[in-house]
């Protein structure tokens, strides 16, 4: 028998599932995308969800080549009920690189870049501004 707690875990959990049945079944490489003549993915509710060519091009001229395959798309913007309100985590190295250049303009050396990061709501507009297609919102808990 479920107790309390185990039935709002539950709920939770089935929230969060629909929340975001919009990502990715399975996340493509940059390498991959920019082999494909129209890069696409499929998504867990069976839609398909279509990248840009020129935005892949854009973020492939922001990290070395030999880092293409292993930045995978899109970017999950995460936004989480156990963070402080308005903040935004971004993991992967990689991904943090990306998103750092799109907010700082600036040159940035590997070893400046950490393995995860938080930004707030403000800089949120000028991500979705540049990388539309390439980044979604994923929520957790």
């Amino acid at each position: 028998m479920l107790n309390e707690d185990d039935f709002e875990k539950k709920i939770s959990m089935k929230f969060l599932r629909t929340l975001n049945r919009h990502l990715p079944a399975k996340r493509k490489t940059l390498k991959e995308l920019l082999l494909e003549e129209r890069p696409i993915i499929k998504s867990l509710d069976g839609s398909t969800h279509s990248f840009d060519k020129r935005e892949l091009e854009r973020i492939a001229s922001m990290i070395p080549e030999w880092e293409h395959d292993k930045l995978r798309l899109p970017i999950y913007l995460e936004m989480s009920s156990s963070m402080e309100r308005g903040t935004i985590k971004i993991s992967g190295r990689n991904e943090c690189m990306v998103i750092k250049k799109v907010l700082y303009e600036e040159e940035l050396e590997k070893k400046e870049v950490k393995d995860s990061m938080i930004f707030y709501y403000p800089h949120l507009r000028k991500v979705r501004k540049e990388l539309p297609t390439t980044t979604q919102f994923m929520f957790t808990m």
